[in-house]
């Protein structure tokens, strides 16, 4: 019986901080000759009920992550990629596709957080809550 791959886990959310975050994460499993796990979530706004025709949540999340991910991955065409759009909150979407995972690593600040933050919010909320291993990485 082989051993299963590892896996490492990357938070993408569109900012700058993600795209370092994903070539972090991709030097390190290249390194451990893991599969790079990029996941990136999107919610519903709470004050609407009803989106414009012309907005698609989801399809705009994915779009996000392939475009992180085709500029921060340039260099590293032969690691094994798995991109992941889910529903919901970035945080506890984070830890549930990181629940088997070796590492997990996010960006320092994404798009929510507010100047002089040390650490965005679900950074922290990773680090606190994490069910392996988590690297921050800073700009």
């Amino acid at each position: 019986m082989t051993a299963p791959v590892p896996v490492v886990v990357v938070g993408v959310d569109g900012s700058s901080s993600s795209g370092d975050a994903v070539r972090w994460a991709a030097q390190q499993a290249t390194l451990t000759g893991a599969t790079l796990r990029a996941v990136a979530s999107w919610r519903w706004p709470n004050y609407l009920t009803r989106l414009p025709p012309t907005v698609h949540l989801a399809e705009d999340t994915a779009q996000i992550l392939d475009e992180v991910l085709a500029d921060a991955l340039a260099g590293f065409e032969d690691l094994e990629v798995d991109k992941h759009v889910i529903e919901g909150p970035p945080g506890p979407a984070l830890l549930t596709q990181a629940e088997n995972a070796s590492l997990l690593v996010v960006g320092a600040q994404g798009r929510a957080a507010f100047p002089g933050m040390l650490l965005g919010s679900v950074a922290e909320y990773c680090v606190r809550n994490g069910p392996c291993p988590v690297v921050v990485v800073r700009p």
